[in-house]
């Protein structure tokens, strides 16, 4: 326990950042959650990575099917982040929608990923 405690007091002391809520009824689960986020937040820092969000908006194409529209504009976004100096070594989250605006169609897709320089 006292080695927990001590990780948590670290992250606290590390990061810029941290917060931790704790619902009733799951403490000791909030708890390893929030100990897990902040050994992997450490882990990410020694090794020269962060975590960012990165979003792209394409025009809808009607005579392809959503998912091809939805896939086309994943592998967009994934060539903008390719040509930038960062590698992306875990996707943590992504989402994809497909926007009517004023009878036009365009698809949004973002994820969160962790990303490193490029070597």
């Amino acid at each position: 326990m006292n080695k927990f405690l001590a990780l948590i007091a670290i992250a606290l002391a590390t990061t810029s950042c941290m917060k931790l809520e704790v619902k009733p009824g799951r403490v000791i689960g909030d708890t390893v959650d929030a100990g897990k986020e902040a050994y992997q937040s450490i882990q990410r820092n020694r090794r020269g990575e962060e975590e960012r969000g990165f979003s792209h908006k394409t025009s809808y194409d009607p005579a392809i099917s959503n998912a091809a529209n939805i896939a086309g504009c994943k592998q967009e976004l994934m060539e903008v982040v390719s040509v930038s100096d960062l590698a992306v070594s875990q996707v943590i989250s992504e989402s994809s929608e497909v926007l009517v605006q004023d009878g036009d169609k365009t698809i949004h897709c973002s994820m969160q990923a962790v990303v490193r320089p490029k070597a």
